[in-house]
């Protein structure tokens, strides 16, 4: 989103939106879409992809001039958002954690600067209104950000949900994406280019007027291949994944413990 267009679904006036935007630079190592690319090709590139998906998946940007990030998060994530404030926040943060009736477990980041940078990025107050610019994320990266989108559902399998059982590819039906049928539509087709995967389906949710996209079988295997080939981030509860699908150094699939 443009400063322009922050402003306006705030209703905050542009150039305090301008100067939020360029405070946010400065204390947050995530780039905005339009300055991506170049900060893509960097180490870092993948896990700022990995969390921005994640944060697509869970998050919400809430406040007015003190903003906050809101993740619905599984109960045994706690730990792995600490990961999150490492990567891409310069300094100190707080880190909270609530429980609600209506969305469960709950991480709260009290960072501003994140919180203005993620506003560029779409993340919006409510879940079906964010979308994320998919378009903006280089094609070698979309796999990480798939990946942490998976990772950070609540609403679809492997990983919604509040069981303590760890998530497994194994007898994997179908592969569903739950989320605004904008942001949904653009990763439909970013995976067609990345993962040679047919058109998913996309039909409605019955929550929260959301969407999902759903792959066969076959697809789901191929991009499960692709985002787990080399999680540099990934869920503890994901070692199933990272050990069926993950590449070692020397290319071959690593073996299970």
């Amino acid at each position: 989103m443009t400063a322009a267009e922050i402003a306006e679904k705030r209703s905050l006036p542009a150039m305090t939106v301008v100067g939020m935007l360029r405070r946010a630079v400065e204390t947050c190592t995530l780039r905005s879409p339009y300055e991506f690319h170049q900060a893509a090709r960097s180490a870092m590139g993948a896990v700022h992809v990995y969390w921005l998906g994640f944060i697509a998946a869970c998050g919400r940007v809430l406040g007015t001039s003190q903003l906050s990030l809101v993740m619905a998060i599984h109960p045994q994530d706690a730990e792995h958002i600490q990961l999150l404030l490492q990567d891409l926040i310069i300094g100190h943060a707080r880190l909270e954690f609530a429980d609600s009736n209506l969305h469960g477990r709950q991480a709260y980041v009290r960072d501003t600067h994140l919180a203005e940078m993620l506003l560029q990025w779409g993340i919006s107050a409510t879940p079906d209104e964010g979308s994320v610019p998919v378009e903006f994320i280089p094609q070698a990266l979309v796999p990480d950000f798939v990946r942490g989108y998976l990772e950070g559902s609540r609403y679809s399998s492997p990983f919604g949900g509040q069981g303590r059982q760890l998530p497994s590819p194994r007898g994997l039906r179908s592969l569903v994406l739950v989320g605004p049928a904008a942001l949904l539509g653009g990763l439909n087709r970013a995976l067609q280019a990345t993962c040679g995967v047919a058109e998913g389906v996309l039909k409605p949710f019955e929550q929260f007027g959301l969407s999902q996209l759903v792959f066969s079988s076959g697809d789901g295997v191929k991009i499960l291949k692709k985002a787990y080939a080399r999680p540099i981030r990934s869920l503890p509860r994901a070692a199933k994944f990272v050990a069926q699908f993950g590449l070692q150094e020397s290319g071959q699939p690593q073996k299970s413990p």
